[in-house]
């Protein structure tokens, strides 16, 4: 939605119009009316319900904020977070559980179109982080009872994060405009824009070609350009939204975490997570590791289950079908593995450990294939043609034809997989000129590619966000 000519030459103009002429004391309260607009213009059938869950939630914690009765305080929490993953459990899950334990129980659960509430998923987290910061009294709450509204239900992050937390929104607290805030912001968009378009959408059609091929007819070398460019795609597509909501965040007054950092150069498993949608390791680490006992419990098998029941409720909440639980599994496997062995630290060697980061992609490459699965069954063919070859051979030539077609949107998607520019940048910035040149290229090179976006989302080529129905 976010990448539409409407929103972009229309909502919002408007709202940062609207936004910065008002006066301070009434910013927070138009920045909740934009973030429902927003959510009624995107999801209509749901407004109402968000409105409801986001208007009860700050009932519940600011009675958990304004009592000191322990009892009370707890009660306040169960039903707080028991009535949001309600929410969740019930428009997330339904469906396929009705499913699979229905008459058609052959039937492709991960076929079933199931229209979702905007965010809900990650509406459902930051409320959960809401109420628990202030049962632990972490949230140092606003005067304002506004400030958690806007912290719950703002535009920016609602559909696919980042997971900020409510400390987080209380630095937009301010009432001057800060123009170096909004020009990083509005710089920030236009890369997370371009990202989304020019490559993870170019990406896209490879992927959607050959996901959809039968296995029967899957050779290897396209099955293993297809789960490449997935895994280039989802990164650009997720990456790129996470810029444009920070974008967003900063161009309205408020910083935002970042939620991703070169992931693929990761050294290992268990670093990747550091990397990856850092907002959803973070969460999980906060509110479900630590509490279970996290890496402090004084048995190690009791660690092993804290990581277990982390990675089991990862791989449900990406989604109810099996591969999800699989793939979720695998990283517990891995990163248990890494934590038995002292893999990739005791690896001496730079061959060695630059062996062990090769391996580490080939299996979350491997992983990132169930996850674009429709199913479990598909998604361990696929892997195994990737292996052991087979297929139609006539196809074999038809990788070579995307590869000449899409070429240079993987070849820069790899480029840019690594801080290339980042490392230009601090080079060029030792010398004053060289560095002065480096902000005008940097500059007409953002502009340009946004540019060239818009063209492609006037003509009509623009998918939805990988994580748009999470």
């Amino acid at each position: 939605m976010i990448t539409s000519i409407y929103f972009l030459f229309v909502f919002l103009p408007l709202a940062l119009c609207i936004y910065h002429l008002a006066a301070a004391n009434y910013k927070e309260y138009i920045l909740v009316v934009l973030s429902f607009v927003f959510y009624g213009l995107g999801c209509p059938d749901y407004v109402l319900l968000f409105a409801g869950a986001t208007f009860a939630t700050v009932c519940i914690g600011r009675m958990m904020h304004r009592t000191t009765d322990k009892r009370m305080r707890c009660l306040l929490l169960i039903v707080g977070i028991a009535s949001n993953l309600g929410l969740l459990l019930y428009y997330k899950y339904k469906d396929p559980v009705v499913a699979a334990f229905s008459n058609s129980a052959q039937k492709d659960t991960a076929a079933i179109q199931i229209v979702l509430p905007l965010g809900i998923s990650f509406f459902t987290f930051k409320a959960v982080s809401y109420l628990a910061d202030i049962y632990t009294q972490k949230a140092i709450l606003s005067e304002r009872i506004v400030s958690d509204m806007v912290y719950l239900s703002f535009f920016a992050q609602i559909q696919s994060g980042p997971l900020a937390r409510y400390n987080d929104m209380r630095q937009g607290e301010r009432c001057s405009f800060d123009g170096t805030l909004f020009a990083n912001g509005v710089f920030r968009f236009l890369i997370g824009f371009s990202k989304k378009i020019l490559l993870a959408n170019m990406l896209f059609h490879i992927t959607r070609e050959v996901f959809a091929l039968p296995i029967d007819k899957l050779p290897m070398n396209l099955a293993w350009l297809g789960a490449i460019c997935f895994s280039l795609q989802l990164y650009f597509d997720f990456a790129g939204y996470s810029d444009m909501a920070i974008g967003l965040t900063e161009m309205f007054g408020y910083h935002c975490r970042e939620n991703f950092n070169y992931p693929y150069m990761t050294e290992s498993v268990t670093k990747f997570w550091r990397r990856w949608h850092i907002s959803l390791s973070e969460w999980f680490r906060d509110y479900v590791y630590i509490p279970l006992g996290g890496s402090r419990t004084k048995r190690n098998v009791q660690v092993y289950f804290n990581l277990l029941i982390v990675w089991l409720l990862t791989g449900i909440w990406h989604g109810a079908s099996m591969q999800f639980v699989v793939w979720g599994l695998g990283y517990f496997a891995a990163i248990c593995l890494e934590r038995l062995t002292g893999l990739p630290s005791r690896i001496t060697s730079k061959s060695g450990k630059f062996v062990y980061r090769i391996l580490t992609l080939f299996y979350i490459n491997f992983l990132w294939v169930l996850f674009n699965s429709p199913n479990l069954t598909y998604g361990l063919q696929f892997i195994g043609r990737m292996i052991a070859g087979g297929g139609h051979q006539a196809l074999h030539l038809r990788a070579g034809i995307l590869l000449s077609e899409y070429g240079i949107f993987i070849a820069a998607a790899i480029l840019f997989c690594f801080p290339v520019v980042p490392k230009c940048e601090k080079i060029m910035k030792r010398d004053r000129i060289a560095g002065a040149i480096f902000d005008i290229i940097e500059a007409l090179v953002v502009l340009l590619a946004f540019v060239l976006s818009l063209s492609f989302v006037v003509a009509g080529q623009n998918n939805p966000f990988a994580y748009a129905n999470f």
